[in-house]
């Protein structure tokens, strides 16, 4: 019943938000219908410590990117539906079911609307719903590698208010629902509310407190918790580049008696580049980056494995020529599990790949990634190695924006 009401609290927001923009007038339109083809190899597709084999991926996405902004009021919205079919490039062992028998018809649809309702009032709500066999879309700090079919839905409304020229102070809402369709995990529904105050230094500087709790609704009550979180943050932005750090402690208490409560200091360091600073529509930085640091639990667990997350993420591009766009991306990630079940198991995870686009002209792009995953577990039978080769052909049509 809670959950029902969350769910319909999000849905009216989202009609709120949605009509309050359309009802002013419009200035600026953006119709982009799309279509991506993807062709991917990997050499251990299943992640296996022992037994690597090697699939490939063909994933035909149709879809339509929307846009409209005014003076006060913008919304911006994807819709992608994918169609994906795997094929074993190895003999299948016996026992095991063929690839294709995974294949399946997924989505990704994404919404970002914010409207200035009054001169102190600003409001507006990110969604994004996704069915998917990609465990990475659950957890921002994810190190699960099961290829269990699932949907996920988030939902992120907030409101802002400005006390004075200085000082605004904030009220926010996250949501996340995961539904499993045909496996055994448990359903979860994450259900976070957060309040901020914040204090702009300059035009270019703010800072701003916070204070979380959250509450994890998993199928059965033994892996429920509740969750806390205190903290300050900072932006600062300075001619090409963007600073956003923060940190704090994690407070996490179990339902199920006798499980051990969680706790750790969270904390963040980002630092994104980009040359120019500001683009117009359709343009391309000539060169960008991202360097970021984190530390906090993950929110969804398996099977209740939880653990502390250390991550360091790089990611370099610059564009050649006006055609040719180059893409290093990496991240270093340690996984320190918590639960006494498992609590000796550490995990080390280092991720590379380095993808080039080639621009062949407004409506088509030609991309190619590879790249390579390895996993070194305190427990053998987590350790694995993959590598993969991707092949992408994306083609936007845009019907005449304004």
């Amino acid at each position: 019943m809670i959950r029902d009401v969350r769910l319909a609290f999000t849905a009216v927001f989202l009609i709120i938000s949605a009509w309050t923009g359309i009802t002013l007038a419009e200035e600026r339109f953006l119709i982009k219908p799309m279509i991506e083809t993807d062709y991917r190899i990997d050499s251990n597709f299943y992640n296996d410590s022992t037994d690597e084999r090697a699939v490939s991926t063909l994933t035909i996405s149709p879809g339509l990117e929307f846009g409209f902004e005014t003076a006060k009021s913008r919304i911006n919205a994807l819709g992608l539906f994918n169609f994906n079919y795997y094929d074993d490039l190895d003999g299948v062992p016996a026992g095991t079911e063929d690839a294709d028998e995974n294949n399946y018809a997924g989505y990704n649809l994404k919404l970002s609307a914010k409207t200035m309702l009054f001169t102190r009032i600003t409001t507006g709500l990110d969604g994004r719903m996704i069915k998917t066999r990609n465990p990475e879309e659950r957890d921002e700090l994810d190190n699960f590698i099961d290829t269990e079919k699932y949907k996920i839905n988030r939902f992120h409304p907030w409101i802002k208010y400005r006390i004075s020229p200085r000082i605004s102070a904030g009220i926010e809402v996250n949501t996340t629902g995961i539904d499993y369709t045909d496996s055994s995990e448990y359903d979860s529904f994450l259900f976070e509310g957060k309040g901020r105050l914040y204090y702009e230094i300059s035009k270019f500087t703010t800072v701003d407190l916070e204070y979380a709790h959250g509450d994890m609704d998993y199928d059965t009550d033994a892996l429920d918790y509740a969750s806390r979180k205190y903290g300050m943050n900072i932006v600062s932005r300075y001619k090409y580049f963007k600073l956003d750090a923060g940190g704090g402690y994690h407070e996490r208490d179990f339902v199920q008696a006798g499980e051990d409560n969680m706790d750790t200091p969270y904390w963040h360091i980002s630092i994104e580049g980009q040359n120019p600073p500001k683009l117009d529509r359709d343009e391309k930085p000539r060169s960008y980056m991202t360097l970021k640091f984190n530390q906090d639990f993950n929110d969804t667990g398996s099977n209740n494995a939880y653990y502390r997350a250390d991550r360091v993420t790089l990611i370099l591009g610059h564009l050649f020529m006006e055609k040719i766009d180059a893409r290093f991306k990496g991240y270093y990630q340690k996984s320190d599990y918590e639960n006494s079940w498992i609590a000796d198991r550490e995990d080390d995870t280092l991720f590379l790949s380095v993808m080039l686009s080639y621009f062949l002209n407004r409506r088509f792009t030609l991309a190619m990634e590879s790249g390579l995953e390895s996993r070194d577990s305190s427990y053998d039978d987590y350790d694995y190695d993959n590598s993969f080769v991707l092949f992408k052909l994306t083609f936007n049509y845009d019907l005449g924006s304004s």
